[in-house]
């Protein structure tokens, strides 16, 4: 079964190695393009032979593949503001394209015209079973994951960004069941290890307040300089005065907010009814969203899903046109929207869990939206960084 890391089956250290690094899922093509020389379009495998082979012939340098790996965007982000005292030289990150190595800190890697932000590496070693074979001749492999977690250094945060993956963490040939790795259960532990590293006072922000309630107030249905936005409220996970909503982290299925939307025109429109004011649309509509908003914001909310995006001005439609050339004109004028950021917030309120609760982080979506690349760069604005 595919892994969504690095796997390692025994590999030769050196140019091997590599090639098979370069081919997981470590590295997606984009990244190996942007690397490759080769203007020619070729398959992953290829483009990482490629790659492999212009290292050894020091055509390409260690430092040039690893900047493009951790500038990559990934699918969780967690985030901590403050600054520190050094950025010290820790295990060589070259070596990461050569042999499996030890669990630890690798780096710093960055860029020559922007010495002042890093990134390091923090590679930890996972064992995984996978059952090899059918019927009474099938056998249980041990493999080894190397799963990556990225740091990026800079002078008022620290962001570390990773991607998840499911395995199998018994030996036992009667359970077949693969799990979510539990990375929240060493994501804290490697921010206070880097913080002893470099020195570091670096605290989480407060991103129920930004969420939902900064933000809310900047964007949910506002229009800035004459540029509308649109909010939509996806999922939400709450917990108060004996009230579960959406108990996803004890196994129950997420559920839609539309129901909770559906809840909340329903109270409205009791309540309203009682008070004689059913047939005024406005205070309907009001009523529904105060509900709602109630619901969301202070029902004990333990995580949140939203996208938001901004409609286009008529320039970056025409531009769109202009670059796109063989699109479809219709459809770029049907959408008229530029999307900005989608993502499932856990807001971390439960430090003493065993759950994703007990870590703030983001689950960020690629695409359009540009995973955790995109969603650190727009919170960093809206923190005012």
């Amino acid at each position: 079964m595919s892994v969504n890391a690095f796997v390692d089956h025994g590999f030769p250290p050196g140019q091997e190695f590599c090639v098979k690094v370069l081919s997981s899922p470590e590295f997606t093509v984009e990244t190996l393009g942007i690397i490759s020389s080769q203007t020619s379009r070729l398959k992953k495998a290829e483009l990482a032979v490629d790659i492999a082979n212009g290292l050894e012939k020091g055509k390409l340098t260690s430092d040039e593949i690893l900047l493009a790996y951790v500038k990559q965007s990934r699918r969780w982000l967690s985030l901590k503001l403050g600054t520190c005292v050094r950025t010290p030289n820790l295990n060589s990150s070259a070596s990461l394209l050569q042999e499996f190595g030890q669990d630890g800190w690798y780096g710093p890697i960055y860029e020559p015209n922007q010495p002042k932000k890093k990134w390091y590496i923090r590679t930890y070693r996972i064992v995984d079973y996978v059952r090899r074979g059918s019927g009474t001749a099938s056998q249980l492999d041990e493999r080894y994951i190397r799963w990556s977690v990225i740091a990026e250094v800079d002078k008022d945060y620290l962001a570390l960004s990773w991607d998840g993956f499911t395995y199998s963490s018994t030996a036992d040939e009667h359970i077949e069941q693969r799990t979510q790795f539990p990375f929240w259960n060493h994501i804290p532990g490697f921010f206070d290890e880097l913080a002893n590293h470099c020195q570091a006072q670096w605290t989480h922000p407060n991103l129920h307040q930004l969420v939902l309630h900064d933000m809310w107030d900047k964007y949910l249905n506002k229009s800035i300089n004459g540029v509308c936005y649109k909010w939509k409220h996806l999922r939400i996970r709450a917990e108060a005065s004996g009230l579960f909503i959406n108990a996803h982290s004890s196994g129950i299925q997420e559920i839609d907010v539309r129901g909770l939307q559906a809840l909340s025109q329903k109270l409205a429109h009791s309540v309203l009814n009682i008070l004689g004011l059913s047939g005024e649309q406005e205070k309907i509509s009001n009523a529904e969203d105060a509900i709602l908003f109630t619901l969301i914001k202070d029902w004990g909310t333990k995580s949140y899903e939203f996208e938001l995006d901004r409609e286009l001005i008529p320039n970056e439609i025409k531009t769109g046109i202009l670059i796109a050339n063989e699109i479809e004109t219709e459809i770029l004028t049907e959408v008229k929207l530029k999307q900005i950021i989608k993502a499932h917030c856990y807001f971390g309120l439960k430090p003493n869990s065993k759950t994703q609760d007990s870590l703030q982080h983001l689950k960020c979506y690629s695409g359009y939206y540009g995973g955790s690349t995109r969603v650190l760069e727009f919170l960093l604005k809206e923190l005012g960084f």
